[in-house]
């Protein structure tokens, strides 16, 4: 029974109730709230104690008692209602925090502030306990006292009888070598290659005669079935002195192991000679590390190491060392973690492939069939189904084929092909063990993560970033100052597929079945996916639920249920739900609603105000009923909105909100009010469109970017766009056309979305705009910003800022431009921004000369210290680059520049590091000089480039659209060459070391040197 969603529950409401309470001393005894807070404190111990228990239940999981599973699904529940206590009493704190937080006098006496999720203070210590909530948590402290009574007296112990032990996974045999080649399919190409590798793989990176060769997998693929197949391949036998074979699993204790080693050695031996006498007495004195040196030393020796977890890279050097006394040592180890892989192997590992369709058939049918019993008619197709199921894992396959050997009844067969695998006992003492050790050996938040996946509906190929935004959207990936959630779910994604939970399969991933499957055996009901067209009763201990492409309705057993989140996955499937007030109705602890894709929204406006602890919040792009849900007041129950194309009025409302992908400023009444912006300080990500249409600095003012401490990505667009009113400003305007005055300015504070307008005549409208650089000295953001995009500035200066080496942690910077009408002369000085690694700067169509001013103002400053990526394009009149001192760019990599017509030298020598240049028609640059460091060099559409001398280190080049070029000179690294369309061309130079080439369309090509040896 899967426990960690409880336990990460139970330790988020600890760790909110800690900054909530206010201590004891605080208050007398007479006080009025005193009997309430002393309620949570009791409920504070209890669920220390819970959060303990179940800890200790998921790292000692393997529990099959009823009495114990009993225990610990009422310990669930007093986990989660604990939780909603918790964040109930969060909600009253919040709900009486003043509007404005400098404000705190109350009837002239100074109370203590208490901070409260970092960013705002409350007075805690004025929020009393609710008679109602004091109940709730008196209840669960009842309830678990009744638990601890209960099970002190009626639980069995050991006196009362002999236990029985269960087979489960700790009685998993260990693996030996030997081997029924008859029972194997489709492994011979495999066990082929792999002794390939071993014979003749590269060296090892620790000593030439030391190689180790991996082989990686998910469980129940046969990756031990391999190595046996290796270990007694006649080959390997008559190549090595010694072979032993050794079982690691998850206890990899370098001493252990090698006595484990020396005893397989011996045991081989034993059996291809007489025993010797008193070896065993004799062994048992010997240190084993010194035993087994004694055994290997200048010998060839052939080990394998079955089943490694070990990702320690001192117990693996621990039990290298005394391989190095053999003459000639390979290790092949099995693993189904790909870091194990990398931390031992000396060459690349093997990856295990699936069986295939027919391989998969073949197997089921010779191992559920026997001379006398062939599978026949109906049976065919069932048979061709069940082996579907079992997708192509040999393991599974065996395993129901073994259940059915002798089964010819059609109703059975036809069970097992209903059945979840999971309910067949075979497959829970075969199957099961194999995959949940997997499972077992993860960390808590991993196997959080894991269990969540089980919400997506099977086999369906998935992005990476739909599997994070799963993640975040359930709040399992931390995202505070110290700790970033996009970094945290790619690391957990890439440690899924590293431990083979995940597949990658063409820039997505898929989870294998069965895998799919035992994340939903080991969640229970509490995950649970709403998918087909029948009516359907929730179960009653649900708490995620997601929704799959259904029409359908719902039922609840139970007046309040605990539903925790709701999440439609869709956007080629919508789904409909009946009776969607259902959910709002019946689940008042809600947390998280993402309802895109669905018509469960459009209930939500009526119960929105009953869901006091809703905090994530996805709705499709135009609802109507956002706008209800930002104009309910201050609230930070929701910190998240997915894709939002136009911020309504009151969203500013949401002070928890993190991300506010899109708002747009336009020339109308519908335009967004920036004001909204001042008191989202937990904003991580926010872009501004149209921000050319603003009239007022104060405006941008109002934003108050430089308090937002926590944004890392900041996109600020200045297009005008003109999706305005204008037509109705005509109309407006149709009673003063018989105005005498020339021009006349009228203000029209009376109508929303006008007063910005000036009149000069009935037939012209001017909308007054400020300097773009007064905007964006105003939008000075936080120095802690991370990433900065800069579109359609049209100014001729910058503002003090940008540039200013405050901003030291700011690494991507893009200054863009998508219309032409911008008219930049110059370059902001970037040169001193001391993290910054990728600048792009495009579309300066008037900029023709890039200077010293553009690394830095000040004398003995180097520009650029940590750039390693350099990108300009569409700067068409940019003729020079000067200024380049030696120092400047001392990491740079990359460089590329693209449609930069004029530009004919670059200062090339000034760049030690560079790896990479990109050309992009750049008709001014007739040559590169020779030299250099650049290893990868790729031109096009150069119409001026005539000649390429020698690149010394060059290693890939590739050439295209160059009329005029007609030499290319030889590049003695070179392996790597591809040249098209270049009708002038008439010589390649000699490329000893070219491994590929292609040359297409090089009409005077006429000598061609050797190209290599």
């Amino acid at each position: 029974m899967a426990t960690p969603f409880a336990s990460m529950a139970v330790k988020w409401a600890l760790d909110k109730l800690s900054s909530l309470m206010v201590p004891e001393r605080t208050f007398s005894s007479s006080s009025s709230i005193n009997q309430g807070m002393k309620d949570l404190r009791v409920l504070e111990k209890t669920m220390q104690r819970i959060h303990a228990t179940l800890v200790d239940a998921e790292e000692h999981w393997n529990i099959h008692e009823e009495t114990a599973k009993l225990r610990l699904k009422e310990l669930k529940e007093l986990a989660y209602g604990a939780q909603d206590v918790v964040e109930e009493y969060e909600y009253e704190v919040n709900r009486c925090r003043p509007e404005d937080p400098d404000r705190y006098a109350c009837n002239g006496s100074k109370r203590k502030r208490h901070q409260v999720n970092g960013d705002h203070l409350s007075e805690v210590g004025l929020v009393p306990v609710s008679n109602e909530l004091a109940a709730k948590a008196r209840e669960l402290i009842q309830r678990f006292d009744e638990m601890k009574v209960y099970y002190k007296y009626f639980s069995i112990s050991d006196n009362d009888g002999e236990r029985r032990t269960a087979p489960g996974i700790e009685c998993v045999r260990p693996t030996s070598y030997f081997v029924v080649k008859e029972s194997i399919v489709g492994r011979e190409s495999d066990r082929e290659k792999v002794i390939e590798k071993l014979m003749f793989g590269e060296g090892s990176n620790v000593a030439s005669h030391l190689f180790v060769l991996a082989i990686v997998g998910m469980g129940g693929l046969g990756k031990t079935t391999l190595a046996r197949l290796v270990y007694n391949d006649q080959t390997m036998c008559q190549s090595f002195d010694v072979r032993a074979w050794v079982y690691v699993s998850d206890h990899f204790e370098p001493k252990s192991l090698m006595e484990k080693i020396a005893v397989s050695i011996e045991e081989l031996s034993n059996e291809l000679s007489s025993p010797k006498e008193n070896s065993k007495e004799l062994s048992e004195l010997v240190d084993p590390r010194n035993k087994l040196v004694n055994k290997i030393k200048g010998k060839r020796i052939f080990l394998v190491l079955d089943d490694v977890w070990n990702e320690r890279m001192d117990c693996w050097e621990a039990l290298q060392d005394p391989m190095l006394a053999a003459q000639h040592c390979k290790i092949l180890v099995t693993t189904r973690n790909l870091s194990v892989a990398r931390l031992v192997q000396t060459m690349p590992h093997y990856t295990m492939n699936h069986l295939s369709p027919q391989e998969s058939w073949t197997l089921f049918k010779r191992t559920v069939t026997t001379p006398e019993n062939a599978i026949q008619g109906n049976l065919v197709d069932i048979a061709k189904k069940i082996v579907e199921k079992c997708d192509r894992l040999p393991l599974a396959i065996k395993t129901i084929g073994s259940m059915l050997r002798y089964e010819t009844h059609e109703s059975r067969w036809i069970d097992i092909l209903e059945s979840d695998l999971w309910d067949l006992d075979k497959a829970q003492s075969e199957v099961l063990p194999a995959l949940k050790l997997s499972y077992k050996n993860m960390p808590v938040h991993l196997k959080q993560c894991f269990l969540a996946l089980c919400l997506f509906p099977k086999g369906r190929l998935r992005d990476r970033s739909e599997v994070i935004w799963l993640w975040k959207l359930l709040d399992m990936l931390k995202d505070d100052e110290r700790n970033d959630g996009d970094k945290n779910g790619n690391r957990y994604f890439d440690e899924l597929v590293q431990r083979s939970f995940l597949q990658l399969f063409s820039g997505s991933c898929i989870m294998h079945d069965l895998i799919h499957d035992l994340a939903c055996h080991l969640s229970g009901n509490e995950f649970f996916r709403l998918e087909g067209d029948k009516p359907v009763q929730i179960p009653e201990n649900t708490r995620f639920m997601s929704i799959h492409n259904c029409d359908t309705s719902v039922q609840f057993s139970v007046t309040s249920h605990p539903l925790w989140a709701i999440i439609v996955f869709g956007v080629k499937n919508y789904s409909r739900v009946n009776n969607p007030e259902h959910f709002f109705l019946y689940c008042k602890n809600l947390r998280v609603l993402s309802l895109s894709y669905s018509n469960i929204g459009k209930a939500l406006p009526r119960y929105i105000s009953g869901l006091k602890l809703l905090r994530r919040l996805e709705l499709p792009l135009d609802g109507d009923y956002l706008k209800l849900i930002c104009n309910l007041g201050p609230t930070d129950r929701v910190d998240y909105l997915k894709e939002l194309e136009c911020a309504p009025n009151g969203i500013g409302n949401l002070i928890n909100l993190h991300t506010l992908r899109d708002i747009r400023i336009r020339r109308c009444g519908c335009s967004f009010n920036l004001s909204e912006l001042k008191n989202l300080n937990k904003l991580r990500e926010l872009r501004i469109r149209g921000l050319g249409n603003l009239s007022h600095t104060e405006d941008a003012n109002e934003v108050q970017l430089v308090s937002k401490k926590h944004l890392h990505l900041l996109e600020l667009n200045f297009s005008d766009e003109k999706e305005c009113q204008k037509e109705q400003c005509q109309q407006l305007l149709q009673q003063y056309e018989k105005v005498s005055h020339e021009q006349l300015e009228l203000d029209f504070t009376f109508e929303e979305g006008f007063k910005k307008f000036r009149y000069q005549s009935v037939q012209q409208l001017e909308y007054v705009t400020v300097s773009h650089n007064e905007i964006l000295e105003s939008l000075r953001p936080h120095e802690g910003l991370i990433n900065l995009i800069i579109e359609d500035y049209d100014c001729q200066s910058y503002p003090n800022w940008l540039g200013n080496a405050s901003f030291s942690r700011l690494t991507v910077l893009v200054i863009s431009a998508r219309r032409k009408w911008v008219r930049q002369q110059r370059v902001p000085t970037l040169g001193e921004l001391p993290a910054l690694k990728s600048l792009k700067i495009s579309s300066m169509y008037y900029l023709e000369h890039i200077g010293r001013e553009f690394c830095s103002h000040a004398p003995g400053i180097k520009g650029f210290p940590s750039l390693t990526s350099l990108e300009f394009s569409y700067i068409p009149w940019w003729n020079e680059w000067t200024g380049v001192d030696y120092g400047d760019f001392p990491f740079m990599e990359t460089l590329s520049l693209r449609t930069v017509y004029k530009l004919r030298a670059l200062p090339l020598d000034r760049f030690p590091s560079l790896g990479t240049l990109t050309l992009d028609e750049c008709d001014g640059i007739d040559t590169i000089p020779a030299g250099g460091t650049i290893k990868k060099l790729c031109i096009g559409g150069c119409y001026g480039l005539y000649t390429l001398p020698t690149q010394s280190s060059l290693l890939k080049l590739q050439l295209k659209d160059c009329p005029r070029l007609s030499v290319v000179s030889s590049m003695p690294e070179l392996d790597t060459l591809e040249i098209f369309k270049c009708p002038k061309l008439t010589a390649v130079g000699f490329m000893p070391k070219l491994q590929t080439s292609k040359i297409q369309h090089c009409r005077n090509l006429i000598t061609i040197d050797s190209m290599h040896d």
